[in-house]
């Protein structure tokens, strides 16, 4: 997200001249930010993310990633989805050097072990979440389990 990735825009601003196509769509320049918000590959991720957290989900910078997680979510799911958002990067610069390195072509669905990646981030988590619905259906497409807060201690006063 730094632009410290050897995309191949990076490269040939460091004077590695290479090829200068998208190797998931090989439709376009592969930049930064055609590779993780752009490609085709990574749309149909994003649709599927936006889809689970049911929001419409629109990048014209790095920061408009980011700015998912200052939303109104609990602690828990505020980790969740930032966990989410982390392997979907994850999963589309692995499906892009399998595609580059090896010749192998991931589809997009099979690169949904998203969830469980995001389920161990949140089940192994200690934060507390809140009682909000939204953020329990949330929760719960994930597969994560809620770790609800501590039940206060009641003192008998006589």
């Amino acid at each position: 997200m730094l632009n410290k990735l050897p995309t191949d825009e990076n490269l040939a601003a460091r004077g590695c001249l290479l090829p200068f196509m998208c190797s998931l769509c090989n439709m376009n320049e592969e930049s930064s930010f055609h590779l993780f918000f752009e490609c085709t590959y990574v749309i149909n991720l994003w649709r599927w993310f936006a889809s689970l957290i049911n929001k419409q989900l629109h990048f014209q910078s790095v920061t408009d990633m980011w700015n998912i997680c200052n939303r109104s979510w609990n602690p828990q799911c505020r980790l969740v989805i930032t966990a989410a958002m982390i392997n979907i990067i994850c999963t589309v610069w692995y499906a892009r050097n399998q595609l580059r390195f090896s010749s192998r072509k991931i589809h997009w669905k099979s690169s949904l072990y998203i969830i469980s990646s995001t389920a161990l981030t949140g089940n192994l988590s200690k934060v507390v979440a809140s009682a909000s619905v939204s953020n329990f259906v949330i929760l719960k497409r994930f597969n994560v389990r809620i770790h609800p807060p501590k039940a206060p201690n009641i003192i008998e006063v006589r």
